[in-house]
């Protein structure tokens, strides 16, 4: 396994890099927190145009067709400069899941727009009180005379309130009770907002994400919103959620490194007792050990995102992936706050941007408490079959 990077991923590290500083500072964060749509569509559409937005998407829907250690690398970038952007939920979730549980008519239809960056998509997933896995799912679909019902609540979906497509988990009533999926247009969500079959609302969450919870009520669908002809799609979910914890992990990992070496830079100028604060054991032991425990993390996330390009099996590595990952950030990002003293939690300081960030991303897209559990049967699997 060689985790070098190639000239031309290198490349791509650099121009993603290039790209982030010029358009995504964390002035530019501050400023879209908490707003709508929550994010510069400046940078949306600088990302459509070089590509970015299609890397994982195959070439025959426009897209790059490049691998998981490109769409890593890509994230990682993204994780240095906080970039707010549906990248994350739109081009590696959403395209995903689009592309391993869509029929061919449904591919060439969206997937495209989403490589372009012509399209944004979300997902629609989580729902109040209820877990990560398939029993969680509990808003239903039924049929009535020849259409589709939906009624649900779901909540913590982003970039809800600008997403052009929205993907809703449900589970089909009357007869398998299969979880499929539902593809909501805009059209379609903004008739059911105006009705009132559709309510939305924004969610304060610790990142200032866009975050919002829908309920849906009764909402009717022409059959043919159906995800794949109405094939359960859970398999298909789990397979996109493999990947989008990469890029996931692969964020957090660029995150931390941004606000370690803000810790760095610090400790070299902050003095007290008449010299630099890190020249204090301390200080430098604490912002050492963080040093070591992102490499370790970023070997583990590359080593997945091989995996993952080689064919290999790679899910439950990207679970051990998405969980040291945000538990480094969320390590580093409070020693960054230690380090900077009473200054690191202030609003006016970057720390707490960070800090805020990693709290949420080690919470969302799978907790701890369901990776492990992904990771344990993945571990007891292995022994049985030995």
């Amino acid at each position: 396994m060689d985790l070098g990077f190639s000239e031309e991923q290198m490349m791509l590290r650099d121009m993603t890099r290039k790209i982030c500083d010029e358009m995504m500072p964390l002035t530019v964060l501050r400023e879209y927190e908490g707003t709508e749509p929550g994010y510069s569509t400046a940078f949306w559409l600088q990302l459509g145009a070089l590509g970015l937005t299609g890397i994982a998407i195959e070439e025959k829907y426009d897209g790059m067709g490049l691998g998981a250690i490109e769409s890593s690398i890509v994230a990682e970038e993204f994780g240095r400069a906080l970039a707010v952007s549906p990248y994350l939920v739109s081009s590696v979730l959403a395209a995903g899941l689009i592309e391993n549980a869509g029929t061919e008519h449904q591919k060439g239809a969206w997937l495209g727009q989403i490589a372009r960056g012509t399209t944004a998509c979300s997902v629609a997933v989580s729902e109040p009180g209820n877990g990560a896995d398939k029993e969680g799912v509990t808003a239903s679909i039924t049929r009535v005379e020849g259409n589709l019902v939906l009624s649900g609540v779901k909540h913590l979906v982003p970039f809800a309130a600008s997403a052009d497509i929205l993907l809703v988990l449900a589970r089909l009533e009357g007869g398998s009770g299969e979880v499929v999926a539902i593809v909501l247009e805009r059209a379609l969500l903004d008739s059911g907002l105006a009705d009132g079959t559709v309510t939305m609302a924004y969610q304060r969450n610790h990142a200032g994400d866009p975050l919002y919870r829908i309920r849906f009520e009764c909402l009717q669908l022409p059959p043919g919103q159906l995800l794949g002809d109405g094939r359960c799609v859970w398999s298909s979910w789990e397979q996109a959620m493999a990947r989008h914890m990469l890029s996931v992990a692969s964020y957090a990992i660029g995150a931390a490194q941004r606000v370690q070496g803000i810790s760095v830079e610090y400790a070299k100028y902050r003095r007290a007792f008449g010299r630099a604060i890190g020249g204090f054991q301390s200080i430098a032991h604490y912002l050492a050990e963080m040093e070591v425990a992102i490499e370790g993390a970023r070997t583990l996330v590359y080593e997945a995102a091989w995996c993952s390009d080689e064919s290999r099996p790679y899910r439950h590595l990207a679970a051990m992936a998405k969980l040291q990952a945000c538990d480094v950030f969320c390590r580093v990002a409070a020693v960054a706050i230690q380090v900077h003293g009473g200054l690191g939690y202030t609003i006016e300081a970057d720390p707490q941007l960070f800090y805020r960030r990693a709290k949420q991303m080690e919470l969302t897209h799978w907790g701890p408490d369901s990776l492990e559990r992904q990771i344990a049967e993945h571990l007891f699997a292995e022994r049985v079959c030995a």
